[in-house]
């Protein structure tokens, strides 16, 4: 009853026209917290395969983008459309990079140029793969 490698193949779905992922899908979990306080200038971070403390190591100094949609749409900063004006998105960024590593689970700590809102919360983050440390 085992599939053949021709019948996976034709049983996958074609993603022909889409580019390659470029970064990690990971999660924003919680705020560094004790009992009594939370610091949120500090999130915490779960990223998919990490289960280790040592596979957070690759992970250290990358970037963290966490992207949320905004009420209003907002000039978009386009090398491309400088000739024909700006171009609107609603789509908008905080940038953050992964610190250290956080318990012996793979949990990662990291620093957001602004504090990430409440709502971010359980929410989706990329972990760029740059810089490179390799």
């Amino acid at each position: 009853d085992r599939m053949s490698a021709e019948d996976v193949k034709s049983s996958k779905v074609s993603k022909e026209g889409r580019p390659p992922r470029l970064y990690v899908k990971g999660a924003f979990v919680t705020f560094r917290r004790s009992n009594a306080n939370q610091r949120n200038r500090c999130a915490i971070l779960q990223i998919d395969g990490v289960n280790s403390k040592d596979d957070v190591e690759f992970y250290l100094g990358k970037r963290v983008a966490y992207i949320y949609k905004a009420k209003r749409a907002r000039g978009k900063h386009s090398r491309v459309q400088k000739e024909s004006g700006k171009q609107l998105s609603r789509f908008r960024v905080i940038w953050g990079k992964v610190q250290r590593a956080h318990g012996n689970n793979g949990l990662v700590r990291s620093a957001f140029r602004k504090n990430l809102p409440p709502r971010a919360l359980g929410g989706a983050v990329r972990i760029m793969l740059y810089p490179s440390r390799i």
